[in-house]
């Protein structure tokens, strides 16, 4: 019995070790080369800043914390790449692959993203002023707790996504596809937002004062306590939407 009771926790601690080790290991990547930087590689011990790296391939790198200011990554593949807390004012990346990665804490002031694959990226409480993300195709994105001010938005896919209790004042939105996506607690005041696909998003506590929505669709939203103060309808589709505020017109 005591044989018995002893292999037990032999093998229970086995399993302990592997469960608690393995999310470890495979976070470990090996320190890159700084002058030919490759994928799946930590490269956070680099100084890229002001650098150009045109088409090249970091997907599943480690890039976090780095300073990228005026760096030029268009047509990168950043699939899976970690960015986190990195700053990444003034730079380039048009036409790259994000999917996946993860921008978290990022400074992005005037940072360009156009023409970009960002599906299923983080972008927690990234800061955001004056970026542009125009025509890019984010459905699923993480933008919770996101600094927005004055961003580029047109025919911006974040379908499904998260913009929970992100600041947007004034951000231009025209023709973007927030369908399905949650923006409680978003605060959209004065924003530019025609012809935006709201269908089937959460709005509650959403502040759209002063917004521009001419147009856009909110089929099957619900904009429970959103404020909706001297805003700025015309073709605008509630059909279907609940819990609709004062000042909404009669569909």
């Amino acid at each position: 019995m005591v044989g018995l009771r002893m292999m037990r926790a032999a093998l229970l601690l086995v399993a302990v070790l592997l469960t608690t080790t393995s999310p470890v290991l495979a976070d470990t990547l090996p320190k890159g080369n700084c002058d030919a930087p490759a994928p799946k590689t930590d490269l956070t011990h680099c100084k890229f800043a002001g650098g150009k790296f045109l088409k090249a391939d970091f997907h599943g790198a480690n890039l976090s914390g780095l300073d990228l200011t005026n760096t030029d990554f268009q047509g990168c593949n950043l699939e899976g790449a970690n960015l986190a807390g990195a700053d990444l004012q003034w730079s380039k990346f048009m036409g790259c692959n994000l999917k996946n990665a993860n921008l978290s804490e990022t400074k992005l002031f005037h940072t360009r993203f156009d023409d970009s694959d960002m599906s299923g990226a983080k972008m927690i409480k990234a800061f955001m002023f004056g970026t542009n993300i125009n025509f890019v195709n984010a459905p699923g994105a993480d933008l919770t707790g996101a600094n927005m001010k004055d961003v580029n938005m047109e025919e911006t896919s974040i379908a499904g996504g998260s913009l929970r209790d992100a600041y947007m004042l004034r951000g231009f939105l025209m023709g973007s596809d927030f369908s399905n996506a949650d923006l409680s607690g978003a605060d959209m005041t004065g924003t530019t937002s025609e012809e935006v696909n709201f269908s089937g998003a959460k709005l509650h506590n959403t502040t759209l004062k002063g917004s521009h929505l001419e147009r856009a669709s909110f089929e099957g939203a619900d904009l429970k306590g959103a404020d909706v103060t001297n805003a700025v309808f015309d073709e605008t589709n509630f059909k279907g939407a609940r819990n609709l505020p004062a000042g909404v017109p009669a569909q």
